[in-house]
């Protein structure tokens, strides 16, 4: 369960406090849920697209929100890779 104004999820690890890069990931995902998202669209989204900001910074914050909310992070199921194009988020 995710609480926006409050920027807590609760999760398995318990309730958690989020960032505001979270945030804005966690709300682009939802609102794109089904809908491939390249880095670049999520850089532009979470972070303004800086030239300091790197593709890597992505792939970070996902290893993070997979750690949050995915049962298995090494085996995802809701932020999934897509080679060469960058992340799915998919929920039931």
């Amino acid at each position: 369960t995710i609480d926006f104004e409050k920027m807590t999820a609760t999760c398995r690890q318990g309730t958690i406090q989020l960032t505001d890069q979270e945030i804005r990931l966690l709300k682009v995902f939802i609102i794109n849920r089904g809908k491939p998202l390249s880095r670049k669209d999520l850089l532009e989204v979470g972070w303004g697209y800086s030239g300091v900001t790197t593709t890597r910074t992505v792939d970070n914050f996902i290893v993070r929100l997979r750690k949050y909310f995915e049962d298995d992070p090494q085996n995802p199921v809701y932020f999934r890779s897509l080679r060469s194009v960058g992340y799915l988020f998919e929920h039931p």
